[in-house]
Protein backbone atom coordinates (compact mmCIF):
# COMPACT_ATOMS: atom_id res chain seq x y z
CA UNK A 1 0.00 0.00 0.00
CA UNK A 2 1.25 3.47 -0.82
CA UNK A 3 1.12 6.94 1.09
CA UNK A 4 0.68 9.76 -0.14
CA UNK A 5 1.00 13.37 2.05
CA UNK A 6 -0.47 16.54 1.40
CA UNK A 7 -0.23 19.89 2.58
CA UNK A 8 -3.71 22.24 3.02
CA UNK A 9 -4.72 24.99 2.89
CA UNK A 10 -8.40 26.42 3.63
CA UNK A 11 -8.99 30.31 4.02
CA UNK A 12 -12.12 29.53 6.06
CA UNK A 13 -14.21 26.22 6.77
CA UNK A 14 -16.48 24.71 8.54
CA UNK A 15 -16.28 20.80 9.36
CA UNK A 16 -19.91 20.69 11.07
CA UNK A 17 -20.48 18.33 14.21
CA UNK A 18 -23.39 16.11 13.24
CA UNK A 19 -26.77 16.90 15.19
CA UNK A 20 -25.58 20.74 15.76
CA UNK A 21 -29.04 22.29 14.07
CA UNK A 22 -29.66 25.88 15.80
CA UNK A 23 -25.49 26.09 15.68
CA UNK A 24 -23.14 24.92 13.35
CA UNK A 25 -20.86 23.95 15.55
CA UNK A 26 -17.50 22.79 14.23
CA UNK A 27 -14.88 20.19 14.95
CA UNK A 28 -11.22 21.58 15.74
CA UNK A 29 -10.12 19.71 12.55
CA UNK A 30 -11.76 17.67 9.46
CA UNK A 31 -13.19 14.37 10.53
CA UNK A 32 -11.93 11.13 9.13
CA UNK A 33 -15.68 10.64 6.84
CA UNK A 34 -14.95 14.54 5.38
CA UNK A 35 -11.32 13.56 4.33
CA UNK A 36 -12.71 10.69 2.66
CA UNK A 37 -15.46 12.50 0.98
CA UNK A 38 -12.91 14.35 -0.70
CA UNK A 39 -10.48 12.19 -2.02
CA UNK A 40 -13.65 10.14 -3.24
CA UNK A 41 -14.87 13.52 -4.81
CA UNK A 42 -11.36 13.30 -6.36
CA UNK A 43 -11.39 9.69 -7.44
CA UNK A 44 -14.77 10.73 -9.37
CA UNK A 45 -16.03 7.65 -7.38
CA UNK A 46 -19.43 6.71 -8.40
CA UNK A 47 -22.56 6.86 -6.49
CA UNK A 48 -22.31 3.42 -3.42
CA UNK A 49 -18.74 2.92 -4.61
CA UNK A 50 -16.31 3.03 -2.05
CA UNK A 51 -12.51 2.87 -1.83
CA UNK A 52 -11.06 1.55 1.51
CA UNK A 53 -8.14 4.12 2.82
CA UNK A 54 -6.51 5.20 6.60
CA UNK A 55 -6.14 9.33 6.89
CA UNK A 56 -4.11 10.74 9.45
CA UNK A 57 -4.83 14.23 10.27
CA UNK A 58 -3.63 17.16 11.94
CA UNK A 59 -2.98 20.82 11.70
CA UNK A 60 -3.98 23.95 12.92
CA UNK A 61 -6.25 27.03 12.78
CA UNK A 62 -5.66 31.03 13.52
CA UNK A 63 -8.98 31.56 15.34
CA UNK A 64 -12.43 30.97 15.41
CA UNK A 65 -15.18 33.06 14.59
CA UNK A 66 -19.19 33.10 13.80
CA UNK A 67 -21.36 34.11 10.64
CA UNK A 68 -24.80 33.36 10.13
CA UNK A 69 -26.74 31.51 7.35
CA UNK A 70 -30.57 31.33 6.87
CA UNK A 71 -31.94 27.85 7.46
CA UNK A 72 -34.91 27.18 6.08
CA UNK A 73 -37.54 24.16 7.46
CA UNK A 74 -40.49 22.87 6.04
CA UNK A 75 -43.49 22.18 7.42
CA UNK A 76 -46.58 21.33 6.19
CA UNK A 77 -45.90 22.86 2.80
CA UNK A 78 -45.17 25.77 4.84
CA UNK A 79 -41.43 27.66 4.22
CA UNK A 80 -40.36 29.05 7.26
CA UNK A 81 -37.02 31.16 8.02
CA UNK A 82 -34.23 31.45 10.70
CA UNK A 83 -30.50 33.14 11.18
CA UNK A 84 -28.38 30.08 12.29
CA UNK A 85 -24.83 30.94 13.86
CA UNK A 86 -22.03 28.97 11.90
CA UNK A 87 -18.61 28.78 13.84
CA UNK A 88 -15.92 29.32 11.18
CA UNK A 89 -12.38 28.37 11.43
CA UNK A 90 -9.63 31.13 9.79
CA UNK A 91 -6.81 30.52 7.86
CA UNK A 92 -6.60 26.76 8.43
CA UNK A 93 -3.65 24.57 7.75
CA UNK A 94 -3.68 21.29 7.45
CA UNK A 95 -1.27 17.94 6.98
CA UNK A 96 -2.89 15.01 5.81
CA UNK A 97 -1.96 11.33 4.77
CA UNK A 98 -3.81 9.20 3.28
CA UNK A 99 -2.90 5.25 2.67
CA UNK A 100 -4.95 2.83 0.19
CA UNK A 101 -3.80 0.50 -2.57
CA UNK A 102 -1.86 1.73 -5.24
CA UNK A 103 -4.03 2.08 -7.80
CA UNK A 104 -6.14 4.50 -5.56
CA UNK A 105 -3.27 6.39 -4.10
CA UNK A 106 -1.82 6.43 -7.76
CA UNK A 107 -5.25 8.17 -9.49
CA UNK A 108 -5.68 10.41 -6.44
CA UNK A 109 -1.89 11.78 -6.79
CA UNK A 110 -2.64 11.92 -10.70
CA UNK A 111 -6.53 13.93 -10.68
CA UNK A 112 -4.79 16.39 -8.11
CA UNK A 113 -1.78 17.06 -9.91
CA UNK A 114 -3.86 17.30 -13.70
CA UNK A 115 -6.87 19.09 -11.92
CA UNK A 116 -9.82 16.67 -12.79
CA UNK A 117 -12.02 18.17 -9.82
CA UNK A 118 -12.51 21.48 -7.94
CA UNK A 119 -10.99 21.26 -4.39
CA UNK A 120 -13.56 21.49 -1.16
CA UNK A 121 -12.84 20.15 2.56
CA UNK A 122 -16.21 20.71 4.42
CA UNK A 123 -19.00 22.59 3.11
CA UNK A 124 -19.30 23.27 -1.03
CA UNK A 125 -17.96 26.84 -0.51
CA UNK A 126 -14.96 25.95 1.60
CA UNK A 127 -12.46 25.47 -1.12
CA UNK A 128 -8.87 23.88 -0.55
CA UNK A 129 -5.34 24.93 -1.67
CA UNK A 130 -2.92 22.11 -2.12
CA UNK A 131 0.32 23.55 -1.01
CA UNK A 132 1.91 20.37 -1.58
CA UNK A 133 1.33 16.69 -2.54
CA UNK A 134 4.16 14.09 -2.58
CA UNK A 135 4.42 9.83 -2.12
CA UNK A 136 5.95 8.66 1.10
CA UNK A 137 7.93 5.66 0.00
CA UNK A 138 9.87 4.85 3.67
CA UNK A 139 7.53 5.50 6.88
CA UNK A 140 10.17 5.25 9.48
CA UNK A 141 9.36 4.02 12.87
CA UNK A 142 9.70 5.65 15.95
CA UNK A 143 10.57 3.56 19.08
CA UNK A 144 10.26 6.46 21.43
CA UNK A 145 7.93 8.64 22.85
CA UNK A 146 7.35 10.93 20.09
CA UNK A 147 7.00 15.04 20.79
CA UNK A 148 3.32 16.29 19.83
CA UNK A 149 4.12 19.46 17.87
CA UNK A 150 1.40 19.76 15.61
CA UNK A 151 -2.66 19.54 16.89
CA UNK A 152 -3.67 16.42 15.52
CA UNK A 153 -6.77 13.43 16.15
CA UNK A 154 -4.37 10.93 17.55
CA UNK A 155 -6.72 7.31 18.06
CA UNK A 156 -5.83 6.01 21.52
CA UNK A 157 -3.50 3.07 20.58
CA UNK A 158 -0.86 5.79 20.22
CA UNK A 159 -1.54 7.44 23.61
CA UNK A 160 -0.79 6.82 27.27
CA UNK A 161 -4.39 6.78 28.75
CA UNK A 162 -3.50 9.69 31.11
CA UNK A 163 -2.68 11.95 27.78
CA UNK A 164 -5.14 15.18 28.06
CA UNK A 165 -7.10 15.70 25.04
CA UNK A 166 -10.54 16.28 24.01
CA UNK A 167 -12.34 12.50 23.24
CA UNK A 168 -14.33 12.11 20.14
CA UNK A 169 -15.65 9.32 18.04
CA UNK A 170 -15.23 10.20 14.49
CA UNK A 171 -17.28 8.74 11.70
CA UNK A 172 -15.05 7.14 9.11
CA UNK A 173 -17.09 5.19 6.55
CA UNK A 174 -20.84 3.28 6.49
CA UNK A 175 -22.63 0.57 5.06
CA UNK A 176 -26.46 0.69 4.51
CA UNK A 177 -28.32 -1.48 6.21
CA UNK A 178 -31.97 -1.24 5.83
CA UNK A 179 -31.57 2.07 4.02
CA UNK A 180 -29.91 3.28 7.51
CA UNK A 181 -26.30 4.53 7.09
CA UNK A 182 -24.53 2.58 10.20
CA UNK A 183 -21.14 4.27 10.91
CA UNK A 184 -17.68 2.64 11.30
CA UNK A 185 -16.42 4.86 14.37
CA UNK A 186 -13.23 5.59 15.13
CA UNK A 187 -12.19 6.49 18.98
CA UNK A 188 -9.38 9.24 19.06
CA UNK A 189 -8.21 12.51 21.61
CA UNK A 190 -8.29 15.61 19.67
CA UNK A 191 -4.34 16.53 21.15
CA UNK A 192 -3.18 19.98 20.51
CA UNK A 193 0.56 20.69 20.70
CA UNK A 194 2.60 20.95 23.97
CA UNK A 195 6.37 20.08 24.85
CA UNK A 196 5.19 17.17 27.30
CA UNK A 197 2.48 15.52 25.27
CA UNK A 198 3.42 12.22 23.74
CA UNK A 199 2.30 9.63 21.39
CA UNK A 200 3.55 5.81 21.27
CA UNK A 201 4.73 3.45 18.73
CA UNK A 202 4.16 6.31 15.87
CA UNK A 203 5.36 6.39 11.76
CA UNK A 204 7.20 9.02 10.50
CA UNK A 205 7.55 10.41 6.84
CA UNK A 206 10.59 11.08 5.62
CA UNK A 207 10.08 15.01 6.78
CA UNK A 208 9.76 13.45 10.55
CA UNK A 209 6.26 14.14 10.28
CA UNK A 210 4.15 11.81 12.36
CA UNK A 211 1.60 9.34 10.70
CA UNK A 212 -1.67 8.93 13.50
CA UNK A 213 -3.76 6.49 11.23
CA UNK A 214 -6.87 5.91 12.15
Amino acid sequence: MKILKLKLFQESACYKKPFAFKVAETYPLPPYSTVIGMFHKILQAKSGEYFPMDISIQGEYESIYNNFQTLRSYKNQVVTTMPRNVHQLLNVNLIIHVRAEDDVIDKIYYNIINGVESFTLGRNEDIVRIDEIKYIDEPKDFEEEYLIERNAYIPKKYLADDTMGITYRLNKNYIIDNEIRKWEKVDVKYVECSNIKSALNVKVDCDNDPMYFG
